[in-house]
């Protein structure tokens, strides 16, 4: 497959100058649809449909050992996270561009506890669960004391590729730095070549 990508003004100056459609129809051609929202609609696709076929070619051709992991990727929340609908939306857009799957991780510590956080911050956190849901995410809940440790064990068993995350000065990554493992992983993250995505 060869891609002739132009932009949409380019491919509207080939048609006003007749070099599409007989000059009969290029007024009607650009009622219907040679609009520019209609052409970057379909470059959009045309790129798309590109890559996908680069993609099988590539798992056609190299050896089954060679294959690359396919992406997954892993939202960290917790239940006052001002931003957690961004991480949500982020991971969400990633794997939709990757056509692969994607996990909302809330690990509940004894501070976050049904009777020690306002109703506001439950609803605020169902609501996250529900979006996460709907956006086709599978919602992944753990209570445990180390945050940290819980993400390194669910980005092992899920085979997490990239892990998104909430800017460093929210309760997430306060509670993560406290932990003595928080070393521990980044360095098997870096091992493992996963890529972390911090969201401001």
């Amino acid at each position: 497959m060869v891609n002739i990508d132009l932009t949409a003004e380019e491919l509207l100056t080939r048609l006003k100058e007749g070099k599409i459609y007989a000059k009969d129809k290029i007024e009607r051609a650009l009622q219907n649809f040679f609009q520019p929202e209609k052409i970057l609609q379909l470059r959009e696709l045309a790129l798309k449909e590109v890559a996908q076929q680069l993609e099988r070619k590539i798992e056609s051709e190299l050896p089954k050992t060679m294959l690359l992991r396919p992406e997954r990727f892993l939202a960290c929340i917790s239940s006052n996270h001002e931003i957690a609908k961004k991480v949500i939306r982020k991971a969400s857009r990633l794997a939709s561009y990757y056509g692969s799957s994607w996990y909302l991780l809330y690990v509940q510590t004894e501070k976050e506890s049904g009777d020690k956080i306002g109703l506001a911050a439950q609803r605020h956190l169902l609501n996250n669960f529900k979006l996460a849901t709907e956006l086709g995410g599978d919602v992944i809940r753990i209570k445990n004391e180390n945050v940290a440790k819980t993400i390194f064990e669910i980005t092992e068993q899920k085979q997490i590729t990239t892990i998104c995350i909430g800017k460093p000065h929210l309760s997430l990554i306060n509670v993560i730095l406290k932990t003595a493992v928080f070393n521990q992983l980044l360095k098997k993250l870096s091992k493992s070549d996963i890529d972390i995505v911090i969201l401001s």
